[in-house]
């Protein structure tokens, strides 16, 4: 299955991308290796984890709130992310993850980097990052056009995965949030959780627009707007929005046809590269020694997985032709 952000994984770490997405699977119960590879690729760093407890509010309580019309209790949504926060943190402090029986699909589930490898994080950087949370959230809450922009729309569909073939191979995309109207064109928002906003998105925000096209002219989904066939893909609209940034940064893109060339022949070019190292194998069927590590020792320095790939275990997994 191609992804924007899976290839991007590639083209930075091809082991990294080679761990994360053939060998670790959270339903292996009985191999060991592959569940220590799930576990490690589930690590995140605070800036990571604090990013996913702010979309899971958003995401679900805002966006639920909004689609069934009721009030926007801000209270309420803070609450929520604190006792995310805490019942998350706890359990990724005690490691429960690791515990016989746990699931990488609980609602509580959170896997720290620190705490995996016997380190702590300070009262300082953990209350800092609850403040993020609670800044992002309340930025949001504060901008009263967009959110009675977002109450005006016939439906907002949070985490939707899409996929269509490209190529005659699948590709994946999973949009933060679609806001579909009944009489006007779909807008794509990206929600960012980034502490300084400098880096841009528009390519991502075109590879969502280009799946939701596809999508909605081939197999539309029951939740899609009858007429949503009959925009073009230009009049969709594109937003970046960037919550822990003071300023409340929005960036708005649009689909040109340089932009859909462009994103055509890097997905093109993604797809053979991939193809190429075995990446459309199953375990066990491609040698891992295909993928080559990266060649930026930054990119190694938040990796999860570099105890795996300084031990060199994942060149004991058999390969079969």
């Amino acid at each position: 299955m191609f992804t924007h952000t899976g290839y991007k994984l590639f083209q930075r770490c091809e082991l990294q991308w080679y761990l994360k997405h053939i060998v670790a699977d959270g339903r292996v119960k009985n191999d060991s290796f592959r569940r220590e590879v799930t576990i490690l690729s589930k690590l995140d760093t605070v800036e990571a984890w604090r990013g996913k407890i702010v979309d899971e509010v958003v995401s679900r309580q805002l966006v639920n709130t909004i689609n069934r019309k009721h009030p926007i209790d801000r209270a309420y949504l803070l609450k929520e992310a604190d006792q995310l926060f805490d019942s998350q943190l706890e359990y990724a402090a005690f490691q429960k993850y690791r515990e016989p029986g746990r699931k990488f699909t609980d609602k509580d589930f959170a896997a720290l980097i620190n705490y995996e490898f016997g380190l702590d994080y300070s009262e300082e950087i953990l209350d800092s990052a609850r403040n993020d949370i609670h800044f992002a959230l309340n930025n949001l809450l504060d901008d009263t056009e967009f959110i009675t922009y977002l109450q005006s729309a016939t439906f907002l569909a949070s985490q939707r995965s899409l996929h269509y073939q490209f190529s005659g191979l699948p590709v994946s995309s999973k949009p933060d949030l679609i806001v579909f109207f009944a009489d006007r064109p779909p807008h794509i928002i990206d929600w960012k959780v980034h502490t300084y906003g400098i880096h841009t998105y528009d390519e991502q925000l075109i590879a969502y627009a280009v799946a939701l096209y596809k999508v909605a002219t081939t197999q539309p989904h029951s939740y899609f707007p009858a007429n949503l066939g009959t925009y073009s893909i230009y009049d969709y609209r594109l937003t970046e929005y960037q919550l822990l940034h003071p300023e409340r940064i929005r960036r708005d893109y649009e689909v040109t046809k340089d932009r859909l060339e462009e994103l055509n022949d890097k997905m093109s070019k993604g797809i053979i590269d991939m193809y190429m190292k075995g990446c459309h194998k199953k375990y066990g069927e491609v040698d891992p020694e295909n993928f080559e590590t990266t060649y930026y020792v930054e990119n190694c320095h938040t990796c999860s997985l570099k105890t795996i790939c300084k031990s060199k275990d994942y060149a004991k997994i058999p390969a079969s032709y």
